[in-house]
Formats: C-alpha cells, structure tokens, sequence
C-alpha cells in the first residue's frame, strides 16, 4: 500500500512540475512574440510632386470616423480580430481585444496625431487603458504590429510609440494621390488634398 501511495503522489507531482513548464513557456512565447522587432520606417514614402490637377477637401470628425469604420468594416471582413479607429476631440483612439493569460482584455490605445510634411500622418501614443492591468504601451503596440491585420501602409514602431499612416504608400497604385494637408483636433476639421498624377499621354485632337 505504501508503494502504490507513493507512486500515486510522485504521478501528481511530475504532471503538476509539467504543467507549471508549459504555462511558463507558453507566457515567456506571447511576450516575445508582442515585443519582438518589427520593420520601422519613420516618415514613409516620399511626397508626391504637386500638380495643379488637385483638389482640397474638408472633412468634419464625424465624417473622417465614417470613413474610417467603412474602411475597417470592408478591410477586416474576413479577419477574426476587430478593431476601431476613432478620432475624438484630443486623441485618435484604437479600441481592440487581446487575450493575456487566457482571459480576453478590452485596450483603448490614444494617440495624438501629427501632419508630416510629405502628406503622411504620425501617430504618437499618449495613453493606454486596460482596466485594471497595467501593462506597457510598446508592450500592446507591439502585440497590435505582430496579431493585428493592419493595411500594408500602416507601420508600428513599438520602441518609439508610433503609427505610421503612409497616405504615399496608400496612393502609390492609384489613379488618385491623397495627402494630408492639415489637421485641426480642437475644433474637429481635417484638411486632405486629392490629387491626378501628370501621367497621361496626350490626347490627339478630333477633327
């Protein structure tokens, strides 16, 4: 009776040792998985050079998030991770899920947006709200740059805190150039400045 005791608690023993080894590893792979490296890029493609073939067009906050919800809702279809862009009176804000140890957490990530002078917009985070965790905010960037879908012209630097919205980038195979020209938080108004590239061929005359 003895040894069959004694069999039963080292039996025990090593599955629980086995179990507390998987659950570190398992913690040890998310962590360098949210904040291993990602391709950084600061300032994007270059600007596209001006023609008079442009257009401005003033957009209101509430119609800059439309157009960032039919966007995302067209662009994650087919993906099982959502989230949100929002544009608020101080901050842009993502607002997403994660899973951290087996429980599913709410994030709301804010950003403050920045014009650059080739058209793109950098994002700089101010603030990251998890509930009751506290968790570091290139921590979550991270993990938003490696488990996230994100449009190929969207970059994340976890070390610096930023986004990249490369509008060059998005507007590189397009009949149609867009650059942001102005952006005015406080009062809820955002310049963008469309362009038709100069790479027509001429069209011969109709008698």
């Amino acid at each position: 009776m003895k040894k069959e005791n004694l069999r039963k608690i080292n039996w025990w023993k090593w599955a629980f040792i086995t179990l507390a080894a998987v659950i570190v590893i398992a913690i040890a792979a998310f962590f360098h998985a949210a904040s291993a490296p990602v391709p950084q890029t600061t300032t994007g493609q270059a600007a596209y050079a001006k023609t008079d073939n442009s257009v401005q067009i003033d957009l209101t906050r509430q119609q800059l998030n439309a157009l960032s919800a039919n966007y995302l809702a067209q662009f994650l279809r087919q993906s099982k991770i959502k989230y949100r862009f929002i544009v608020g009176p101080k901050y842009a804000t993502i607002i997403g899920k994660t899973k951290f140890l087996g429980a599913n957490i709410q994030f709301s990530l804010n950003l403050i947006p920045q014009h650059l002078a080739n058209g793109n917009v950098l994002l700089k985070a101010a603030g990251l709200n998890v509930g009751r965790l506290n968790v570091p905010v290139g921590f979550v960037m991270g993990f938003i740059a490696k488990q996230y879908k994100l449009p190929n012209w969207v970059t994340v630097n976890a070390k610096k805190h930023t986004i990249l919205l490369d509008l060059n980038k998005y507007s590189r195979h397009k009949q149609l150039h867009y650059s942001m020209e102005k952006i005015d938080m406080a009062n809820g108004r955002f310049q963008m400045k469309l362009s038709i590239p100069n790479n027509t061929k001429e069209i011969p005359n109709v008698p």
